[in-house]
Order: structure tokens, then sequence, then C-alpha cells
């Protein structure tokens, strides 16, 4: 079972790993090379997001396999940031039911947003099957909304 519990800095080298593997093959697939957000190949730059975000690490029978992290908005509002699963567990409706977690886990929240490259069509239709709607495009990145 899948589940979301709260990331500590102790997690940030295996969170920071699984970062590099799924941003580089998300990149790699589309673009031919790798890369991903800034800092997300370091280490410093995950213990800074899980010193100051509400920082997410998502387990399968006790393994990592995955992360991300909310940003507060005013209001009852949450950005989503950074949603990674490892390739390895890709594909097996872990991230739609991720999401559910993290919605229950915080019920005052009114509107979800995030963003993903405009390449990412994985991205893409995970976040309209879970509800969130296209509201904004540029050439780079698409933003998404969801009303709860």
């Amino acid at each position: 079972m899948v589940e979301v519990k709260r990331a500590l800095l102790k997690y940030a080298e295996a969170i920071t790993e699984i970062k590099i593997k799924a941003f580089n093959e998300e990149i790699n697939t589309y673009l031919g090379r790798n890369g991903g957000p800034p800092g997300y190949d370091k280490v410093e730059s995950e213990k800074d997001i899980i010193t100051n975000f509400i920082a997410y690490k998502i387990v399968l029978d006790n393994n990592i396999i995955g992360g991300l992290f909310l940003i507060p908005i005013e209001g009852n509002k949450m950005r989503f940031e950074d949603f990674v699963i490892n390739p390895v567990y890709q594909n097996n409706g872990y991230g739609y039911k991720v999401m559910q977690l993290v919605e229950m886990m915080h019920p005052d929240i009114k509107e979800w947003q995030l963003s993903t490259p405009v390449f990412s069509v994985g991205n893409q239709h995970l976040y309209t099957k879970f509800g969130y709607k296209e509201i904004s495009r540029n050439d780079d990145e698409i933003e998404y909304v969801k009303l709860t």
C-alpha cells in the first residue's frame, strides 16, 4: 500500500536520488538530455525544501519511491511541486493515489495549483484525470488548477 509521510532531513539523499532518476528519464525521453528544475540533483536543495516547505516522501512497502512538496498560498490554496515517483514504480496508479492521499491530508484546501512541462504528456494525463483544469500555457509550461 502506498503511503505519504512527512519527509525528514535524513531522507533528503534518498529523495534526491529519485528526483535525479525521474527528472532525467522524463527530460531524456522527450528532449534527449538530462535535466530538471534548479537544484533537483542537489541534496542540499532537498534539505532546504524539507526545512522550508511541507515536504513528503512517498512510501511503498517501507521503501521510499518518490517525493513532493507543497507551498501554501494565501487563503485556502496550495501548490504541488516536484511531484516525482521513481520510474520503476510509474504507471501503476501510485501517482493518482498519492494525489488522493495528499488532498485528504489537507481537507481545508479549496484550490490546488501545479504546473508541468508542455512535453510531459504522462503528467498531463494524470492531472486532468484527477480533475485539474488547464488555465494557461506558454511554450514551456502548462499551469493547472483544481477547485475542491
